[in-house]
């Protein structure tokens, strides 16, 4: 009787660890704008959102694990505050952008802006890379340092120029004047 009880008291306590951890989950979603700055210059700003259960303290941009993706790197790397922004080739690829928090990572529900890197390059954010022709702005994020945990794979979704957005928007404002007038 006592083995019994015993065995149900540790069969309950696993399966109250087990679903504890799957329900700590990291997620993120991202934004990605490009601005052309020169003839062959473009400034890439990124902005990442916690979706998941626990904090984000890395955020790696053009990148997979053991394998770098942008095709050029960055000329220049900036961060929002409390995070530390580098190029971090590894052995296989050319280069990667990657964001470590410093201070305090950003936590479930927050978004956090800043994140920015310039490059030669203008197709980051609809080119593949020459590695099996995955999406060069392919990401991770990671719940503390960079590699600690699984991590978690997103691409960001693009946000249009603002130019591009005008051009988007030019139409639908014509005929929207269009029908007031009929």
């Amino acid at each position: 009787m006592r083995r019994k009880i015993t065995s149900a008291v540790v069969a309950g306590l696993l399966v109250a660890l087990a679903s504890s951890t799957a329900e700590a989950a990291l997620s993120a979603s991202a934004t990605i704008t490009r601005q052309q700055l020169g003839p062959t210059s473009y400034q890439y700003s990124l902005t990442l959102t916690d979706t998941g259960t626990t904090p984000i303290g890395t955020f790696w941009f053009g990148w997979i694990p053991a394998y770098d993706l942008l095709p050029s790197a960055p000329t220049s790397i900036s961060s929002p505050t409390g995070w530390t922004g580098t190029n971090a080739p590894d052995v296989f690829g050319v280069a990667s952008a990657r964001w470590v928090n410093t201070t305090s990572p950003l936590q479930t529900g927050q978004t956090l802006s800043g994140f920015t890197f310039t490059t030669p390059d203008s197709n980051i954010t609809t080119g593949t890379s020459s590695f099996f022709g995955l999406p060069i702005d392919q990401s991770y994020v990671y719940i503390g340092a960079p590699e600690a945990d699984p991590g978690f794979a997103l691409t960001p979704t693009v946000v249009p120029e603002p130019v591009s957005f005008s051009l988007l928007a030019a139409p639908a404002m014509l005929l929207l004047a269009r029908k007031r007038r009929a």
